[in-house]
């Protein structure tokens, strides 16, 4: 199975945008997310179409199994 950690972030200019990190490590808590999230908006590390990020809206761990076709 592969796992990827997905955060959706509030733009200050109302949209949203998405941050996917692959291979996550398995213990990780929503704690540790949201320090890390508070800390990515804090720093301006990123800025969409001229935006910043406000704020984490939500975040989840998204697992997919994939299965060859014989």
């Amino acid at each position: 199975m592969k796992s990827t950690l997905v955060m959706d972030f509030k733009l200050k200019n109302g949209k949203t945008t998405t941050i996917s990190i692959t291979s996550p490590k398995a213990d990780l808590t929503a704690a540790e997310v949201n320090a890390a999230a508070n800390e990515i908006v804090a720093k301006d590390a990123f800025i969409v179409g001229g935006s910043h990020l406000e704020a984490l809206d939500h975040a989840f761990i998204r697992t997919v199994e994939e299965t060859a076709l014989p």
